[in-house]
């Protein structure tokens, strides 16, 4: 008998097992000391309940689980307390009548007896009480088990008696003062057996009064002082005696044979334990033992196939794994190994013993092939030749030393052919030694890897090769013929009935028919396990036993072609799933044997049962999108609930991992669905529909259960898919009709209208662009008439000789001939706004800067009527606006303020930034407006009555360029006599579409505008500028290209011109102590900076003011606020036009003061020529000595002239002494060193050297070239 187990590395909750039951449904209980356990096979669930356990000699206080006839489950948990489960909410509720409980029991006719400790037995009433059954001598006994014998009948057993209880009376069966009777069991023929603790086994005959203690049979005994913890009566009438200490006995009543199960921890599959307090028989007759700490024991006698012999079977000496060849002798086992030795056993005398070549004089200890003759083993090795065993000695041959002997043959004349490694095959006689050779070179062979033979009809032997296939030798001729369609690699070969059967390495089995010389393939897509097969061996039956990497195969062919296989694994009882080449063997009684890696198995294929009980099938769980919930029958979900996993399981316990499984959905699926071991079904999306899901299980003999576990439930409609719902979209529909016919209708009379209110749009439209075409048109045309009213105005306003009363009406029309042109141009941008031409062009840049030099630009024509701007600006570098839409606004908001406030009065101009938008305030004086009309300000031409002065159209455009911007305008009063325009323009980048952001690389203000604008890092720029924010500005624009140098008022500014004599100079007009005028002034009228190109800034806006910049020898007149591309366009200008008249010079080598740009540079120039024109000839002319003649330092003349001509003071004297030569090599007939002694220099060859460098050829040749 073989035992598998279950403890607690399955899920057990503990090792120590008491009590053993199973329910109706097929689940198995198991009450252990920590936990009781419900299991299905798969997984179990544990209860929180502890158990007793406790077991002496003479006693035993275990604790109980018992399931009555309806399906009722008791448990008798620590201390004897009585809990009965209560289903419905899965818990156990305990049982208050009765205390001390030691074991329970229902009869045939429901009636329910409770065994306690030292309180006797009792029964429960119809109405829940309990009454003692036994009188008073006897309730102070303990009971320990019952026995119903015939219906109503039972008999108790307890300490020191057996009782027959029948109806309300009882009768003493046994009374005994020594023994405690703990257990009861009746076997087939009516004789009841009673187990006690210490004294043995006891048992009852129909014919006998009492008990007799049972020592078993003349030939098998059993011992009478055992602690008989349960017994058990099996299918078989076999009684098991379940002991505490000695293990199991089975007694076979027909055979009259005991069989004693013990521990062996050298064997896998023998009793766990030998303290054994209970047992059970399952509904498919596998035996469960719970032990007191090694979990449960169970034996099925159909589930082990095979026996099997390991190394933990044998003493630690011999070994019987990695098994290459075997020889059956009778009783005697002989197991060739590979580099293990060979092993001889004999399982009835239990003899073991490994010869090797430490302790024999065998060959090697890789034995590859046995056979044994007669009373000869012989035995092949790897590399080592043959050796022939007998009488215990072994015998070599030395023709065969160093061979490798895969397969020995023996043929009728009783000599043996050898399959070889190295030498093809070999024909052996005892007495003459080798007799005949076949190899590759003087045979048929191909190969001399010769790995089987066998015997085929007649004088033929069928050869298989390693490596080039299949032969066959012809015993008449010695002829070897090759077989062409084989040419597998060759494991293993058996002859029957004209067909050769060849396993082989990787391309599973194949059949040859050598007449019709067809073959055929089975590999593992016809159902084999692996490709390689080890060995073939038949049976009886017509069917071929093989083994391979992945266990043993069953296979037949059927007549029919059909093909019966079936695979054995581990779980079968094989010693491993790999087994290995050679070692397959049939013995005379028909048992086959197969060796592998951990051992051997053997069996009879004629003994081999099947276990042809079919599992009970449940369905354990049902889960809604991975949510379980209750198993309600026919239960309905809802539509959005379709997402359903089932959980089932084959109550077949043995071997769960041979349990398969197959299932359908009826409605859903189509057949059933075959899931091998998973017992898990999944459906998605299961549409509005009435289900049942079936599902039915195996054994792990293949026999299915005839009755499907089901269970019924529906998917319920959607609510919009339900009757009510359909009547519902038919009234809507109907309604959808009428509306569809009411909403064209009512289309066709808002068509009607709109194309009437587009018609009328449209003639307005045409109007409008009518009038707005003409208001442009008159507007421009205003334009022409003005400019030329102001020219003869501006031409007599520059008469000497005009009368001041004349001047005084002139400066009249020029000031209204400009306040109408500027109505013109704000009419014109009104037109723009009207007709949507003015778009925003939303640039990145410094707003505080701007904002500064508008407010400034309206300083100083607010101190022409002593008003005073206060103003007071936040600083916003990085503001996202339109600059010409903010001039606009602001520029017309001042203005009003200006105009109307009165004389000596602060205009006050506050610019803050509040939640990423501009809030700008300007407060003036002003009491005209009342507050009821400040609303109306923002009209055209406002005006507050008849006598009143108009507003105009700068508020009206002011408004429409705020609300352009996104922004928004409020006016309102303060106090009787002020007036405030607030407005609120958003300057981050989000309020803005992207059309109206102009491209960044455009537009950063301290970015160059243009590339081929940038300046030269060498050249220096000084920025003279008393408002520090547009004097940082300015140097922002142009830090990245030019030295910048920076200074806070014209005095400051002439003396670091003077210092540092800059390429170009930009100068604001209006600042303290000296303004840009005076500074100006200074630079044009001194003859060491006069060159230097001077750019004023100013606020002062119109023709008379720029007049007064240029006479003061600016160069360039630019008006705040400045465009920045404008003022990088000039100071580039000026740089190079000054860079070009340097080079202009130093090319020339010539003074014109023509050339000059002010007079004092003309003045200089002139200066320059006569001092040269004197002394240029005197060699003694140095630059100390002209800077001297020039009245400047050395420095001064030197970075003067560096300025002008590029050229140092010295390299200036030189270049005019050259251009004098070049007259005299032209004019004279002097030689060239009294040319070079004429124009100044001391030494003619410095003369040539310096000529040559300068004109690239020397003097000579210039005079060969004239």
């Amino acid at each position: 008998m073989s035992f598998r187990d279950l403890t607690v590395n399955d899920g057990l909750s503990q090792n120590s097992v008491v009590s053993i039951a199973q329910d109706s449904t097929g689940y198995m209980w198991f009450a252990t000391q920590d936990g009781l356990n419900k299991y299905n096979g798969k997984e179990f669930i544990n209860y929180n309940k502890q158990f007793e356990d406790v077991t002496r000699p003479s006693y035993s206080r275990l604790g109980k689980i018992y399931i009555d006839r309806d399906n009722n489950i008791w448990i008798v948990s620590n201390s004897g307390v009585l809990e009965k489960l209560n289903k419905s909410e899965d818990v156990f509720n305990k049982i208050d009548i009765v205390a001390n409980v030691s074991t329970v029991f229902q009869s045939s006719n429901s009636q329910l007896l409770i065994g306690t400790y030292n309180s006797g037995l009792l029964k429960v009433t119809s109405s829940k009480d309990t009454i003692q059954v036994l009188d008073n001598r006897y309730n102070k006994l303990t009971i320990n088990d019952f026995l119903e014998i015939n219906p109503n009948e039972i008999l108790v057993a307890a300490s020191n008696h057996i009782f027959f209880i029948k109806g309300d009376t009882y009768s003493i069966v046994a009374e005994q003062s020594n023994i405690n009777f703990s257990t009861l069991e009746k076997s087939s023929n009516g004789n009841i057996w009673a187990g006690s603790y210490g004294n043995g086994l006891f048992y009852k005959t129909n014919q006998s009064e009492g008990f007799k203690q049972f020592s078993g049979f003349s030939k098998n005994k059993l011992p009478i002082d055992l602690n008989v913890e349960d017994l058990l009566v099996d299918k078989n009438n076999r009684l098991w005696v379940a002991t505490y200490g000695k293990g199991v006995y089975v007694i076979n009543f027909l055979t009259q044979d005991i069989q004693h199960f013990k521990a062996n921890k050298l064997d896998p599959y023998a009793l766990h334990y030998n303290d054994v307090l209970c047992m059970y028989e399952d509904y498919t007759g596998t035996i469960w033992l719970g032990t007191d700490g090694s979990g449960l024991s169970y034996y099925d006698e159909h589930l082990t196939k095979f026996n099997v012999l390991t190394n933990n079977q044998t003493p630690r000496d011999v070994n019987v794994d990695v098994i290459r060849s075997i020889a059956i002798n009778e009783n005697d086992f002989w197991l060739g190994t590979s580099g293990k030795g060979l092993t001889k056993i004999n399982l009835e005398q239990n003899i073991f013993e490994t010869f090797t070549i430490n302790n024999s004089e065998i060959n090697s200890n890789r034995v590859m092939s046995l056979l044994f003759d007669e009373d000869k083993l012989w035995i092949g090795h790897q590399g080592a030749g043959l050796n022939l065993l007998k009488d215990n000695k072994f015998q070599n041959f030395k023709a065969l030393e160093n061979k490798t002997i895969w397969s020995i043959l023996k043929d009728e004349n009783g000599m043996l052919w050898l399959a070889t490694r190295d030498d093809g095959l070999l024909l052996f006689d005892e007495s003459k030694g080798i007799v005949k050779r076949f190899n590759s070179s003087n045979s048929g062979l191909t190969s001399n890897n010769i790995r089987i033979i066998a015997k085929g009809n007649f004088n033929e032997i069928w050869v298989g090769s390693e490596e080039q296939g299949l032969f066959r030798l012809n015993l008449n001729n010695d002829n070897i013929t090759v077989i062409n369609k084989i040419k597998d690699k060759v494991k293993s070969l058996y002859y029957d009935d004209n067909l050769l059967w060849l396993g082989t390495n990787g391309n599973g089995l194949k059949s040859y028919n050598p007449e019709t010389k067809e073959q055929e393939n089975f590999t593992i897509t016809n159902g084999l396990s692996n490709n390689v097969i080890y060995g073939i061996l038949p049976d009886n039956q017509g069917n071929l036993w093989l083994s391979s990497n992945k266990g043993i195969t069953k296979f037949k062919k059927h007549k029919n072609g059909e093909l019966l296989i079936d695979n054995y694994s581990n779980y079968d009882g094989l010693q491993a799933l790999e087994f290995n080449t050679g070692a397959y063997f049939k013995d005379s009684n028909d048992n086959l044997y197969f060796g592998g890696l951990e051992g051997l198995n053997w069996f009879n294929p004629n003994q081999l049962s099947f276990n042809v009980i079919s599992p009970k099938t449940i369905i354990s769980k049902i889960e809604i999108f991975n949510e379980e919930t209750d198993l309600i029958p026919e239960r309905a979900f809802k539509h959005n609930q379709n997402t359903i996993t089932f959980t089932f399981s084959g109550l077949h316990f043995s071997l769960p991992e041979g349990n398969h499984y197959k299932y359908r959905l009826i409605n859903n699926d189509a057949d059933w669905i075959t899931s091998g071991n998973t017992n898990i079904a999944h459906y998605t999306n299961l549409p509005a529909n009435d289900y049942e899901f079936q599902v039915l299980s195996s054994n792990y003999d293949g026999v299915w259960s005839k009755q499907p576990s089901s269970y019924k439930f529906s998917i319920l409609k959607p609510w919009y898919a339900t009757n009510t719902a359909k009547i519902i979209y038919g009234l809507l529909t109907l309604l959808t009709i009428f509306g569809i016919y009411q909403y064209f209708k009512f289309r066709w009379e808002v068509k009607t209208q709109l194309r009437l209110e587009h018609a009328e749009t449209e003639r307005l439209k045409k109007l409008d662009e009518f009038k707005t075409k003409l208001y442009t048109n008159i507007s421009h045309e205003f334009r022409t008439p003005l400019t030329l009213i102001s020219g003869p105005v501006d031409k007599q306003l520059e008469r000497d000789d005009l009368l001041e009363r004349d001047k005084k009406d002139l400066n009249l029309v020029k000031q209204n001939a400009n306040r109408l042109l500027n109505l013109v141009n704000q009419m014109i941008d009104l037109s723009l706004v009207d007709s949507g031409q003015l778009v925003l062009k939303v640039s990145k840049g410094n707003l505080s800067v701007l904002l500064n030099q508008i407010v400034e630009a309206f300083q100083y024509k607010s101190k022409e009527r002593s008003i005073n701007i206060n103003a007071n600006i936040s600083k916003v570098n990085e503001a996202y606006f339109d600059k010409d839409i903010i001039e606009k606004v602001f520029s017309n908001l001042l203005t009003n303020a200006i105009k109307y406030s009165p004389e000596n009065s602060t205009i006050s101009f506050d610019a803050t930034t509040q939640e990423r938008a501009l809030v700008v305030s300007i407060v003036n004086q002003y009491d005209k407006v009342a507050r009821k009309d400040l609303s109306k300000l923002f009209q055209r031409f406002y005006q507050e009555d008849a006598a009143a002065e108009g507003i105009g159209v700068g508020l009206a455009l002011v408004k429409e360029l705020i609300v352009l911007s996104k922004g928004s305008i409020i006016a309102n009063n303060i106090d009787d006599n002020k007036i405030q325009f607030t407005v609120t323009l958003p300057i981050h980048k989000a309020a803005f579409v992207s059309s109206e952001i102009i491209d960044q690389h455009e537009i950063e203000l301290h970015q160059p505008i243009d590339s081929k604008l940038k300046g030269n890092a060498e050249h220096t720029i000084l920025i003279v500028e008393d408002q520090s924010d547009v004097r940082n500005f300015i140097v922002s624009i142009f830090k990245n290209d030019y030295k910048i140098i920076t200074a806070k008022n014209g005095e400051e500014g002439i003396e670091k011109t003077r210092k540092n004599l800059p390429d170009l100079i930009i100068s604001d007009i209006m600042m303290p102590i000296k303004d840009g005028i005076e500074l100006c002034n200074a630079i044009k009228h001194n003859e060491f900076t006069s060159h230097i190109p001077v750019i004023l800034l100013t606020a002062k806006v119109g023709a008379e003011n720029e007049i007064i910049g240029l006479k003061s020898g600016a160069d360039a007149y630019i008006t705040k606020p400045f465009n920045s591309k404008r003022l990088i366009v000039e100071v580039d200008r000026l740089i190079k036009s000054r860079q070009r008249l340097k080079e202009l010079y130093s090319k020339a080598f010539t003074i014109n003061p023509d050339l000059a740009i002010t007079s004092t540079e003309t003045e200089f120039l002139k200066k320059l020529q006569d001092v040269l024109d004197a002394h240029i000839t005197d060699p003694e002319f140095k630059s100390e000595r002209m800077s001297e003649l020039l009245l400047m330092s050395r420095t001064q003349l030197h970075r003067k002239l560096k300025s002008v001509y590029g050229l140092s003071t010295s390299e200036f004297i030189r270049s005019q002494r050259l251009k004098l030569s070049l007259q005299l090599l032209k004019e004279s007939d002097a030689t060239i060193s009294e040319v070079a002694y004429q124009i100044g220099f001391n030494s003619p060859s410095y003369y040539i050297k310096c000529f040559k460098e300068t004109y690239n050829l020397t003097p000579s040749d210039y005079s060969k070239s004239l």
